[in-house]
């Protein structure tokens, strides 16, 4: 996997070489191809350049261990072990190759589709705040701010799973692969936020203004929702609508 990877050239490797029989199956060879040139992405983006790593077959090892041109690597060796947990080992090696950088390091590095790191971009003009991504995430990426109409995210907890973009009913989310190394990776930063809708009856907070909006759009034209007193019953919260419907307010 790509921890390891990434340990074994932080931990003094000059190259990763993985003899494969011709007979292993072909699904499990493009796994770790991929896995490979994803962590190649993630080196020569920090500035590492050359081949560090090569799948090849039985006969080919010796070939590819006996290359004479080695590819560039960090000055330091890494003074941690691998962790359990992968992507504590995964953050200890970024942030070893960072340390040590030969180049001056953009503010992010692009990865392609699949990579554990990135961003979540929220479309403003359909997300409602229903919260329902940060439900999905697994890793509290995602977060919700008690009180206020408004979601957070820490980019250094996203593992690009995609669970987030498939529970969004409004479909608002997209991923973004990509290695942030600015400081703010840490922090949490505000996707979206919206103003509390308040029950046009009692006061109450019970949503946002853009959920609101959404809800009175969609069921504008519905039967049950024909007169201005029934309209009006999509701006009170649970309560107070019950309240006017059994008190007659059709």
């Amino acid at each position: 996997g790509l921890d390891l990877y990434l340990y074994a050239i932080a931990a003094g490797a000059a190259r990763v070489v993985i003899a494969a029989p011709a007979s292993e199956a072909p699904q499990y060879l493009e796994a770790m191809d991929a896995q490979m040139q994803l962590a190649e992405t993630l080196l020569h983006g920090l500035g590492y350049a050359g081949e560090h790593y090569r799948l090849v077959q039985d006969e080919a090892l010796q070939a590819a261990l006996e290359a004479e041109s080695l590819p560039e690597l960090p000055k330091a060796v890494a003074a941690f072990n691998p962790f359990n947990e992968k992507r504590t080992t995964l953050e200890f090696c970024i942030d070893h190759f960072v340390k040590h950088a030969p180049i001056t390091l953009p503010e992010s590095i692009s990865l392609p589709a699949g990579a554990p790191f990135g961003e979540v971009k929220v479309d403003p003009s359909s997300c409602t705040l229903c919260m329902s991504c940060v439900s999905a995430c697994p890793v509290a990426a995602l977060r919700d701010t008690p009180g206020q109409p408004m979601l957070k995210f820490i980019e250094r907890n996203c593992v690009q799973c995609g669970l987030c973009e498939a529970t969004c009913p409004e479909d608002a989310i997209r991923l973004q692969p990509r290695l942030l190394l600015a400081a703010e990776v840490t922090q949490p930063r505000t996707l979206h936020e919206d103003k509390p809708f308040h029950c046009v009856s009692c006061g109450k907070v019970f949503g946002t203004t853009r959920m609101v909006e959404n809800m009175a759009k969609k069921l504008d034209g519905h039967s049950m929702f024909a007169t201005p007193e029934a309209k009006r019953r999509l701006s009170m919260c649970g309560d107070c609508r019950v309240i006017d419907m059994m008190g007659g307010g059709r």
